[in-house]
């Protein structure tokens, strides 16, 4: 069954490309937000979203159905993609 997967992240983040490269190189689609590219209202909106998910506000935070990773981790993500 195909996961979902959305990556809230910052254009210039070395982790959130790190993410997003992982991700890619494995064959996973998923959606994502540039925070720092967002304006006004959908800016806030993203941000008010990233805090319910990490009160910290850090990047990446990735959603995986409903598991939360901030951060780059390869073994939490194989993990909530059900890999290992």
């Amino acid at each position: 069954m195909p996961r979902q997967i959305r990556i809230f992240s910052l254009s210039t983040c070395s982790h959130c490309k790190a993410t997003k490269k992982f991700l890619t190189d494995n064959g996973f689609p998923y959606d994502f937000n540039d925070v720092d590219l967002l304006t006004g209202e959908a800016r806030k909106a993203a941000l008010a979203e990233v805090a319910q998910y990490n009160p910290n506000r850090t990047f990446p935070t990735l959603l995986i159905d409903d598991q939360v990773i901030v951060g780059f981790n390869e073994k939490k993500i194989l993990a909530a993609l059900g890999l290992s």
